[in-house]
């Protein structure tokens, strides 16, 4: 936010600067004329970069190439037709480049704005609003789909694995104020866990049967034709993918279906009691 705060300072000592140019002729005649159609790109410019969400994803070097070429279609447009300053020749040729440096150098600091501003909106909108991922359904929501997983395994002698999902504490620690602890720490975990969930949907294979458990900030994951053998790799995978994707380490129980338990419930308590054994490992075979 610091930084943010100093950008939009720094853009609006360059507006001004911009915008009264002409006037700055400290007591010698100014010769800077920019042509009217300049002011106008430069606050198309700055509007746009800061409030179309397309814009503030492009990379800066986009940015300065496509407003660029505007400026040189806009330079051409107004000289033929509307009896602006030609593009080149003597003076002419100074003040399009003095145009078209102040004009890049606004949409840079624009740019400078944005960034930061469209990461901050990403923030809020994770920590604000829960997951809306129609992959990812709440356990208790859940009943059905984890019955019929379970009546095609034993019907089929199929095997079967859950997987549970869980944030290492360390992951959450942070220097807090005391008075203000206990909500940073649920902000920052309602984030994170957001995320997670983003992520889990996003990668995983799509017979795999996401729940979740918000109020104890986990996941299970039902993997149907999945062995003891296989789960190791899909834990290492699920494991890879957080720490890439979101820089986060998570923990991981599993249990399997018939060799560790045989109902759904039992299950979750084996890959519960692995989580509780893991020491630190972050997966317990």
């Amino acid at each position: 936010m610091k930084n943010l705060r100093l950008s939009v300072i720094v853009l609006a000592i360059g507006l001004s600067i911009f915008y009264n140019i002409e006037r700055l002729d400290f007591g010698v005649q100014n010769f800077i004329d920019i042509d009217s159609f300049v002011y106008g790109l430069g606050l198309i410019a700055v509007i746009t970069t800061i409030w179309v969400p397309v814009l503030q994803r492009l990379n800066l070097s986009a940015l300065i190439v496509g407003w660029f070429f505007i400026y040189q279609l806009s330079k051409l447009s107004f000289w033929l037709f509307f009896d602006g300053h030609p593009p080149f020749g003597g003076v002419y040729t100074y003040l399009t480049i003095t145009e078209i440096s102040l004009l890049l150098i606004l949409v840079w600091l624009a740019h400078r704005v944005a960034t930061p501003l469209q990461e901050f909106t990403e923030a809020v909108e994770s920590i604000t609003f829960t997951n809306t991922n129609n992959r990812i359904k709440p356990i208790n929501e859940a009943d059905e789909e984890i019955q019929i997983e379970m009546f095609r395994s034993r019907h089929n002698h199929h095997p079967l694995s859950v997987v549970l999902v869980e944030l290492e504490p360390e992951s959450l620690q942070a220097a807090l104020n005391r008075a203000v602890q206990e909500v940073q720490q649920t902000m920052l975990s309602n984030y994170v866990i957001n995320n997670i969930a983003h992520t889990l949907s996003k990668y995983l294979r799509r017979t795999d049967l996401i729940l979740e458990q918000r109020d104890q900030g986990r996941f299970l994951i039902m993997c149907p034709d999945t062995t003891a053998g296989d789960l190791k790799l899909l834990v290492e995978y699920i494991q890879a993918v957080t720490a890439e994707q979101l820089g986060t380490s998570i923990a991981c129980g599993v249990a399997t279906f018939p060799d560790e338990a045989i109902t759904f419930e039992e299950l979750v308590n084996r890959a519960e009691s692995h989580l509780h054994n893991l020491n630190g490992h972050g997966y317990l075979p």
